[in-house]
């Protein structure tokens, strides 16, 4: 049997317009950010994004804004070698209340994904 090893992704943490920003880097495999805002005296996720990729190619995005309620998913075509091409979808999403920071106790069991 082939060994797996993990390897845990990069942190970075940013603070820009007000917003903490929780950004981890899967290196060549994608990202995963995580917007908060400071409001009603804890920090709530207001945004989510998501890169999985091949390489330096980007295979698909996922992009939430939970104050609007609204999804962008953008899968690459693959169609062109050269450039990449993307197929957009628009989903509403039901959300009924802002997920708190403090409630969070390990970001790899928070799947906001399926919404």
């Amino acid at each position: 049997m082939g060994e797996y090893m993990f390897v845990a992704p990069d942190l970075y943490l940013t603070i820009e317009k007000g917003n903490l920003y929780i950004n981890f880097s899967h290196g060549r495999y994608g990202s995963q950010k995580f917007t908060f805002r400071y409001q009603n005296r804890d920090f709530e996720l207001i945004g989510y994004d998501q890169s999985d990729n091949f390489g330096p190619v980007v295979a698909k995005e996922i992009s939430i804004n939970f104050m609007t309620k609204k999804k962008l998913e953008r899968e690459n075509t693959f169609e062109n070698e050269e450039e990449e091409v993307f197929k957009e979808t628009w989903k509403n999403i039901k959300v009924d209340r802002l997920i708190k920071l403090s409630e969070i106790k390990d970001f790899r069991q928070l799947n906001v994904t399926d919404l």
